[in-house]
C-alpha cells in the first residue's frame, strides 16, 4: 500500500481510499510528516487518514 501512495505522490495521481467503516474519499495525496498517516488534498480541504484505518486503496490514472 505504501508503494502505491508513493507512486501517486510522485506522479500526481489521485487516490480512491475506502476506510474500514466503508466511507470513501478521493483526492491527491501529499507528503506527510507522520509515516503512519496519509495526507490527502480533496475538494473539501486537506484530510489526514491513519494508514491502519484504510481498508481499500486504488490509484486513479487519467488517460489523455
Amino acid at each position: 500500500m505504501e508503494k502505491e501512495i508513493e507512486m501517486a505522490i510522485r506522479r500526481g495521481h489521485q487516490l480512491f481510499v475506502q476506510n474500514l467503516d466503508g466511507e470513501s474519499i478521493t483526492g491527491i495525496p501529499e507528503k506527510s510528516d507522520d509515516p503512519g498517516t496519509l495526507k490527502m488534498r480533496t475538494v473539501y480541504g486537506s484530510m489526514w487518514i491513519p494508514l491502519d484505518e484504510v481498508g481499500y486503496l486504488s490509484r486513479l490514472i487519467h488517460i489523455r
